[in-house]
């Protein structure tokens, strides 16, 4: 899938996902291509926010930037009741459809995660869960105050994203980018990755309390499964709580 891949440099957040699948329409549930990794990294980040949510059984769940579903359709097979936003039709489509072959109900929305409030959605959520998107929005304050606006008092929020260091950018962009290809050219902002602190202080701000984060690595033994870790120099994942 590789030589399919488009240049996407230069354009906005949301069109590069557009761009993407309309060149390769097939590449959020492929088992090739820039997104097959996404479904590794989905098992160790669903286990994760397993254990720290006690489940997701009978729990209103947002998945926001929720792409071609991933996440979405995980949380929805083990009882959470889903919605999903994205400011990608293309995907959205995609989500739509895999989901009804799945046999699932998620109520998927078009909407950018700046603008949240627009979905008006009728209560507010047990949890919301911002995975590989907060190092794509335009403006990451509003983001985080939209979420702690739906969070229910006490809600938790999951997030994963990548730190602002040399070494994340060598291996998220440098490498996958340009050197294997296994992500199209310009997908990532390194201007945009957040350092463990910045997202910790806009946490707080907007009345919301990191729990914990976790590094997130490939297992030495060759199978490219992801492993959590102590290590939070390149992709962490973590939780947060709705204090206030």
């Amino acid at each position: 899938m590789s030589d399919q891949l488009p240049r996407v440099g230069g354009l906005a957040e949301p069109d590069k996902v557009e761009r993407l699948v309309e060149a390769a329409p097939d590449v959020w549930w492929s088992s090739v291509g820039p997104f097959a990794g996404l479904h590794e990294l989905n098992v160790v980040r669903v286990e994760y926010f397993r254990r720290v949510f006690g489940g997701f059984g009978g729990k209103r769940a947002l998945d926001i930037g929720c792409g071609g579903g991933i996440l979405a359709e995980a949380l929805a097979a083990e009882g959470a009741v889903v919605t999903g936003v994205d400011p990608s039709e293309k995907s959205l489509g995609v989500a739509r459809e895999h989901a009804k072959r799945s046999g699932l109900s998620i109520d998927y929305r078009l909407a950018t995660a700046e603008n949240l409030a627009s979905c008006n959605f009728p209560e507010p959520f047990d949890l919301v869960f911002a995975v590989d998107v907060l190092e794509h929005v335009d403006d990451r304050d509003r983001t985080l105050a939209g979420i702690a606006q739906l969070l229910a008092p006490g809600g938790g929020l999951g997030f994963l994203t990548h730190n602002r260091t040399i070494a994340a950018f060598l291996q998220v962009i440098w490498d996958e980018e340009y050197v294997h290809h296994t992500m199209p050219e310009g997908f990532h902002d390194f201007a945009r990755f957040i350092t463990p602190d910045e997202l910790t202080d806009g946490l707080q701000r907007n009345g919301m309390v990191a729990q914990e984060m976790k590094g997130i690595a490939r297992a030495e033994d060759g199978t490219g499964r992801r492993v959590l870790t102590d290590d939070l120099t390149v992709t962490y994942l973590g939780w947060a709580l709705r204090t206030r």
